[in-house]
């Protein structure tokens, strides 16, 4: 690890799941879906507050593509409010395919700070005033064919090295799984972080020298303390890569207060 890396922070979430349909009609959907909301804009207020230098949305932002204007515009512009770059790729419920709700919109409808991956290869982005080196695939079909990490460039020895990829983890004997992530992928990426996203509960798979994690998700769709959670990311050239599960703000899930008020 190079000494002169300056250190870097990350916020990272995952699988917020905005206007869910799950959630159903009359006023019990409607709490869901504002608590949700309230729970999105808190993951956001939480990377001001700790000056996180970049917010990683690591897919599933949108429950599907049936998405409507305004909910759509309400979360570019919780975006909007993030004092970082915000790096975000799609995930299987908001996957970038023939319906994809990002197909179609324009870059003025996109705040300035949101870098939205869409290239199905993968895409890197660049940031130099961090030293940091990004990169992520868009997912177009959740299956066993698709794989997150394809296509990861080499690292860089000049740059913090983190991947994006939203899948399913698997120690190989799980092969009908689809969009399936490999100790041997994450092992072999040379990485210092990974972070992941698909599965709701917050989770380290590292591998090797490679930090990788599941930071949950940060909203109450559980009766379950294991809801309401980000990863704190600290790249550091003396400490290594540290990770932190953090309480969001706005999205407590105790199981009393998972119905909605009569």
């Amino acid at each position: 690890m190079a000494p002169s890396l300056p250190p870097l922070k990350l916020i990272h979430t995952s699988d917020v799941h905005l206007e869910s349909d799950t959630f159903g009609a009359g006023p019990r959907g409607d709490h869901f879906r504002t608590r949700v909301r309230e729970a999105f804009r808190g993951v956001v207020q939480l990377a001001n507050e700790r000056a996180a230098h970049l917010l990683l949305i690591v897919g599933d932002l949108f429950d599907s593509s049936r998405v409507e204007r305004e909910a759509f515009d309400f979360a570019m512009n919780t975006i909007a409010s993030a004092r970082m770059p915000v790096v975000m790729i799609p995930g299987n419920h908001d996957a970038h395919d023939e319906r994809s709700l990002y197909a179609g919109v324009g870059r003025e409808r996109l705040p300035a700070n949101l870098h939205l991956i869409l290239e199905p290869a993968g895409q890197t982005i660049e940031f130099p005033e961090l030293a940091a080196h990004l990169w992520g695939r868009a997912l177009v079909e959740h299956s066993p064919d698709f794989r997150p990490l394809e296509g990861l460039p080499q690292p860089r020895h000049d740059r913090w090295n983190i991947a994006l990829a939203h899948g399913f983890f698997t120690d190989g004997g799980e092969t009908h799984r689809s969009s399936p992530i490999t100790p041997v992928e994450i092992t072999s990426s040379g990485y210092h972080y990974i972070a992941l996203g698909h599965i709701h509960l917050f989770g380290d798979v590292s591998h090797g020298a490679t930090r990788a994690v599941y930071c949950g998700t940060p909203a109450p769709l559980y009766a379950s303390s294991e809801a309401g959670w980000v990863a704190e990311v600290t790249c550091s050239s003396t400490d290594g890569v540290k990770v932190e599960r953090v309480v969001v703000p706005n999205a407590a899930c105790a199981p009393e207060a998972a119905e909605p008020a009569s």
